[in-house]
């Protein structure tokens, strides 16, 4: 198993996906099972209180991998928001904005 993405998954269930979690459906294992059928693994996931309904914290092959299984679990009806933030590595963001800084002129300069 290659990995090279890490990311972070978020969404929120459609009314029909909690009517069958009520009904017993377990959607912790069906995450589990999507993120390895992508050729990935779920490091952590959680029901969580506020906007959305879920977290993963899993990680996969690629950016492309992530975009589908994000549109795999949106295609399903099961939820009606989802959305993934990838992690990166800050410090080389940070080696590029310096490089760049001097050379970028704001809008209200």
């Amino acid at each position: 198993m290659n990995i090279s993405v890490r990311c972070y998954l978020i969404g929120k269930y459609t009314s029909e996906s909690i009517k069958g979690i009520i009904g017993g459906s377990d959607r912790m294992n069906a995450v589990q099972t999507l993120v390895e059928a992508a050729g990935g693994k779920v490091n952590h996931s959680s029901f969580v209180r506020g906007p959305m309904d879920v977290i993963v914290d899993c990680e996969v092959p690629d950016h492309e991998t992530m975009m589908g299984l994000v549109t795999t679990v949106l295609a399903s009806g099961s939820m009606e928001d989802a959305m993934y933030l990838e992690c990166v590595e800050a410090d080389p963001i940070w080696v590029s904005a310096r490089k760049m800084a001097s050379s970028y002129t704001a809008a209200n300069a």
